[in-house]
């Protein structure tokens, strides 16, 4: 399930360069059922050693100016946001507490929710064409005795593509309780252009490397489904592997 919010606010709504976190506190803060919002924040879905969120969310998309010297980004109003989740119940929770609330913070931005929009979900087959609204992220991690390394991988590394779609498998196991039959997933891109799309994002002093860009998914399509549901590849709910549709 899937929806759009638009935020209106008075004054520019200015957040960190790096805003992710903020957009993430802001989902966890508005869950009314706080039982659950802790559920998802601390546990979420676990398959063996690995947990899941089981959402994503785009960047904010409006008008916006950078300051780099101060690190910062001003947004003018209106803006968006995109969340989509496999689990209906975040969603329905999120919308009807916004919808209640005649207002919210976003960091230090006190923000008016104009519309949400719950968008039709599309048609699914073996090939899908999307387009990148937060930046995909694959990566491995190796412990050893003195520290851990993490190594970040590319969509146009095949290492990339494989360690994404097995995160997808694993996602799906961790909601249905088996592995899907058919587990065929690929990810194509649309021409050489790596460097142009790489994208190094800061969350809570963690750099984390990702990647925007156009990319034709095929294989399964219960697994493309589930990838816009949740969001290709790691670390969905801190808003990274959000798609849309491309004709």
């Amino acid at each position: 399930m899937r929806i759009s919010i638009e935020f209106n606010s008075k004054r520019d709504i200015i957040l960190p360069l790096h805003y992710n976190y903020f957009l993430q506190a802001y989902l966890y803060n508005n869950l009314s059922d706080k039982d659950y919002s802790a559920f998802i924040h601390e546990k979420g879905y676990e398959l063996e050693q690995k947990k899941f969120k089981l959402f994503t969310f785009s960047r904010l998309m409006g008008t916006f100016r950078i300051n780099p010297e101060k690190g910062i980004i001003s947004f003018k109003s209106p803006v968006k946001l995109i969340v989509s989740s496999a689990v209906e119940q975040f969603i329905t929770d999120l919308a009807e507490t916004l919808m209640r609330k005649d207002d919210s913070w976003l960091g230090n931005n006190l923000l008016e929710v104009s519309t949400i929009n719950v968008h039709r979900t599309p048609q699914f087959s073996a090939e899908k064409k999307v387009k990148m609204i937060s930046p995909m992220v694959a990566y491995t991690t190796l412990n050893n005795e003195n520290n851990k390394k993490t190594e970040y991988y590319s969509p146009w590394n095949q290492q990339g593509v494989e360690i994404i779609r097995q995160n997808l498998i694993n996602k799906y196991k961790a909601i249905n309780g088996v592995e899907p039959e058919d587990k065929n997933f690929n990810i194509i891109p649309n021409g050489n252009q790596e460097k142009k799309f790489k994208k190094i994002i800061t969350y809570k002093n963690t750099v984390i490397i990702g990647y925007d860009g156009l990319f034709k998914l095929t294989g399964n399509p219960e697994l493309i489904q589930l990838s816009y549901s949740t969001g290709l590849g790691s670390k969905n709910s801190q808003g990274f592997g959000c798609w849309e549709e491309i004709n």
